[in-house]
């Protein structure tokens, strides 16, 4: 076999190895959608199948006032992650980009609480904040106040959102390792050359550094508000969406429309919902960051 018709099955080979990881694609990814989009018009559960009812269940969720309790919930959630939490994120890797005395020791440190499941952290944060022995409770022995005073912040539909919000806000390892990545790639020679003319640290960051994280701050943002937008573990096992609906997203509304309504075709009506947001979101960010770039280029 010659060179050429080496070449010519080679391609083949490819070609064909293209076109059965595109059919499995398919198979595994297009087909449970298509069937989420088709049976949220449906009637359907686990004891009948689907039958075709229309908009009906689209006009249930939007008249039930836990849908739009959700959908705030989980709006305020987005925007917080993608500001407060990808803030830490990015001040932390300005901070260890100096590389000060530790800085890796800090690095890792704060990149482990993005490694433990949240499952864990969920059950973590429950034990410490249990107001019959947790870590609050023992503050107010300790500075002997009453300990029947203790709040149950998971419990209390006053601060059940700030502190479900508070397990996971702070712990922006990856987005800091994103910006840490970005930084790295900006050459030396530039803020060389910035000190030269006389910048102090602080303006490099403002007039060099900043600017060019504008794609790490898209990538985080886009990441922060996907994940807000499908957060289900944590808010269920602290606050199972409650008390009341103070902690209830769209992925908590969905589950309890199936376990206390066996209503499939109605949790597959919100799951569109909740796709048809996540995408919404990625191409509101992706235009505004591209956005910024056009004026900065103009």
């Amino acid at each position: 076999m010659d060179l050429n018709q080496r070449g010519y099955v080679h391609k083949k080979a490819g070609l064909a190895i293209k076109i059965i990881v595109l059919i499995c694609a398919l198979v595994v990814y297009m087909f449970p959608f298509v069937m989420v989009i088709t049976t949220s018009f449906c009637d359907y559960s686990l004891t009948q199948s689907p039958v075709f009812e229309g908009l009906k269940n689209f006009k249930t969720i939007f008249a039930d006032p836990d849908f739009s309790v959700s959908i705030v919930n989980t709006l305020k959630w987005v925007l917080i992650q993608s500001t407060l939490h990808v803030g830490f994120g990015f001040v932390m890797a300005l901070i260890l980009r100096r590389k000060p005395k530790g800085w890796k020791f800090v690095r890792v440190a704060y990149v482990i609480p993005n490694i433990i499941p949240t499952a864990a952290t969920a059950v973590m944060f429950s034990l410490l904040l249990n107001p019959s022995f947790g870590v609050i409770k023992i503050i107010y022995e300790k500075f002997g106040l009453d300990t029947s005073q203790v709040l149950n912040l998971f419990g209390n539909s006053k601060y059940a959102f700030i502190t479900v919000t508070a397990t996971w806000v702070f712990y922006s390892g990856f987005n800091m390792l994103i910006f840490m990545g970005e930084m790295g790639a900006i050459s030396p020679d530039i803020y060389e050359a910035a000190m030269i003319d006389g910048a102090t640290p602080t303006q490099a960051d403002r007039y060099i550094t900043i600017p060019l994280m504008k794609n790490a701050f898209g990538t985080c943002v886009i990441l922060a508000s996907v994940a807000m937008v499908s957060q289900f573990d944590i808010i269920y096992m602290t606050t199972k969406g409650g008390p009341g609906n103070a902690t209830l997203n769209l992925p908590t509304y969905l589950y309890k429309i199936i376990t206390l309504e066996n209503n499939y075709g109605k949790a597959n009506a919100v799951g569109v919902i909740q796709i048809a947001l996540g995408l919404v979101l990625v191409i509101l960010i992706q235009k505004l960051f591209n956005q910024k770039q056009e004026m900065k280029e103009v």
